[in-house]
């Protein structure tokens, strides 16, 4: 995945809600034009179960 200039990446480690295990979380955000509208999250992957929905709604 290539990013581009008004994109960044963050990743954070984090304890899964299904079973407590540590896992990595990947996020691509786009930077919003505006400092009073929140970033846009782009893409979010864990790295257990890159489908996991719990904890993409903590970032969204």
């Amino acid at each position: 995945m290539e990013l581009k200039e008004d994109e960044y990446t963050i990743t954070t480690e984090y304890k899964c809600p299904t079973d407590a295990s540590k896992v990595n979380h990947t996020i691509v955000f786009k930077r919003a034009t505006c400092t009073r509208v929140d970033d846009l999250l782009l893409h979010f992957r864990c790295s257990r179960d890159s489908c996991c929905v719990k904890c993409q709604q903590n970032y969204l």
